[in-house]
């Protein structure tokens, strides 16, 4: 999974949400997951663009 825009991590912050709590080891654990890689990504990359530019 890949975030590409604000409005796509905005969608997917609602739904780590949503998913917050999941049972270890279910379906909604392992989109948990990636859905939080995915967010740190592209905070990463975000911090990363801000440092070049000043």
């Amino acid at each position: 999974m890949k975030i590409n825009n604000e409005s796509e991590y905005e969608t997917a912050s609602e739904r780590a949400d949503e998913l917050f709590g999941a049972k270890k080891g279910t379906p909604e654990d392992i989109e948990l997951q990636e859905i939080l890689k995915a967010l740190k990504d592209y905070d990463d990359d975000f911090i990363r663009m801000l440092k070049d530019n000043s």
